[in-house]
């Protein structure tokens, strides 16, 4: 049990390993968006486009059990960018 348990730590070190690298990458995305959005005086929220990536995003996971926790997932991402981009006016 306890090599069970030891394999499944590491298959989730591996996987938080790729969502650091992935995390780093849609940010960079993030500031990108934020550029056009200050060239052409948008706001930082766009509901219709966050409820778009939220349904396509789900839409994506094939266990109906993880789908609201995938959702929440999305949801804070968003947040989180949405943030980083206000710091990001703020600073600059």
């Amino acid at each position: 049990m306890q090599d069970s348990l030891q394999q499944a730590r590491e298959m989730i070190n591996e996987i938080d390993a790729q969502m650091a690298e992935l995390f780093e990458k849609r940010m960079s995305a993030v500031r990108q968006v934020l550029a056009y959005k200050r060239k052409h005086q948008l706001p930082i929220l766009d509901a219709s486009r966050e409820q778009i990536v939220i349904e396509k995003g789900c839409a994506l996971i094939q266990d109906p059990e993880l789908k609201p926790y995938y959702e929440e997932l999305l949801i804070k991402q968003m947040e989180l960018s949405r943030r980083y981009q206000q710091v990001l006016l703020e600073t600059k």
